[in-house]
C-alpha cells in the first residue's frame, strides 16, 4: 500500500470530467491534506498540476520545476483543489520542496480567504 503524504506528486486520474472547467485526464497533482489524515481516510486533497504556464500568477498559480519524473516544469492549479477517492491515484513522481509548500499553503488561505 502506498503512503500518501502531504507534498507528494502523484499521478492521478481526473476523469472522468463532469465539467469544461474541471481538470481532466491523468495528470500530477500535490497531495496537501495532511500525512496522518491520509492514512485513515479513503480520500486525500490534491491541487491539480498544469504544463500550460502562467508567468506572474501567483497566488493562483505556483510554479513547480521539473525534478525527479516530474519530466516538465508546471503550474499548480490553486483553484483546482479537490478531493479524490485514493483509487484515482497512480505513482509518485517527485515532491515539493518546503518553499514551494509554503507559496501553496498561502494560495490555498488566499482562494478560500482564511
Amino acid at each position: 500500500m502506498m503512503n500518501y503524504s502531504r507534498g507528494d506528486i502523484v499521478l492521478v486520474n481526473f476523469n472522468p470530467q463532469k465539467k469544461p472547467e474541471e481538470v481532466a485526464k491523468v495528470r500530477p497533482a500535490v497531495i496537501i491534506s495532511d500525512s496522518e489524515l491520509n492514512e485513515i481516510l479513503d480520500l486525500v486533497t490534491v491541487i491539480a498540476l498544469t504544463t500550460n504556464l502562467i508567468d506572474d500568477a501567483e497566488p493562483l498559480r505556483i510554479r513547480i520545476l521539473k525534478r525527479d519524473t516530474l519530466h516538465e516544469d508546471s503550474d499548480a492549479m490553486i483553484e483546482q483543489l479537490r478531493s479524490i477517492s485514493k483509487s484515482r491515484i497512480g505513482k509518485k513522481v517527485g515532491t515539493l520542496n518546503d518553499i514551494e509548500m509554503k507559496k501553496i499553503e498561502y494560495g490555498i488561505k488566499k482562494m478560500l480567504n482564511i
